[in-house]
């Protein structure tokens, strides 16, 4: 039975900020989008290729300059991103629309807390920057975990399937009793290969009823009435 759960921050605990962001400084059609929102018709952005696409050329601007794993600046990510892609803006204009877009839903704290009631230990952990400083400043979503962690901070991203080794050992827990939430399968992929058990987040209630097998105590009936806080 899983006693850990680790959950992603962007496309998971909130609207992905960072890839939002992007999509906005490079179409302006993009300016409403919110991903949980996407499947309704009158969305404005709606290719979703596109948008991965876009992130993917973020991500690798924010892995050349090192930004992500401490080791580089925001300049140094702008000045990579820029050299790579025709996003318009600046490196404080984006970091504002990040911010701005990294809504939090309110429905997966209600599932976090949840879990922690029931005895599970929760811990978050975000391939990000000092820019989830800011976002976490403007809410209480540490208070809701039991363990806070920020690629920036322990200098290792989950590129290195080792960083879940890393995690668990600090959480004092076991691989085969953590179980690990994210959108991007290729990390549930690495966590899995470290012996996590892992759910590739797509909507909340499909993540809801795959934890209803692994975790203890998921009351699923209060989690889908948490997910009209969101709206």
């Amino acid at each position: 039975m899983i006693t850990h759960v680790i959950f992603d921050f962007d496309g998971v605990m909130a609207e992905p900020g960072f890839r939002l962001a992007l999509a906005e400084l490079m179409s302006p059609a993009a300016a409403d989008l919110t991903i949980e929102g996407q499947q309704q018709a009158n969305s404005p952005y709606e290719d979703l290729e596109a948008l991965t696409a876009i992130a993917r050329q973020g991500m690798r601007a924010l892995l050349k300059s090192g930004y992500v794993v401490g080791q580089g600046s925001e300049a140094d990510f702008w000045a990579t991103l820029t050299a790579t892609s025709d996003i318009g803006g600046s490196s404080a204009l984006f970091r504002s629309a990040v911010i701005r877009r990294s809504v939090v839903r309110l429905s997966m704290v209600a599932l976090v807390d949840q879990l922690r009631a029931s005895g599970i230990t929760v811990a978050l952990l975000s391939d990000h920057t000092d820019w989830l400083d800011e976002i976490a400043a403007t809410s209480d979503l540490v208070d809701h975990f039991d363990f806070f962690y920020n690629s920036y901070y322990i200098q290792q991203s989950k590129r290195d399937a080792l960083v879940f080794d890393r995690v668990v050992g600090l959480m004092e827990s076991t691989a085969d009793k953590t179980l690990f939430v994210d959108d991007n399968p290729a990390n549930v992929d690495r966590a899995v290969s470290r012996g996590l058990q892992g759910i590739v987040y797509q909507q909340f209630p499909q993540v809801v009823e795959e934890m209803q097998g692994l975790c203890s105590g998921l009351n699923a009936a209060l989690c889908q009435d948490s997910v009209v806080k969101d709206r």
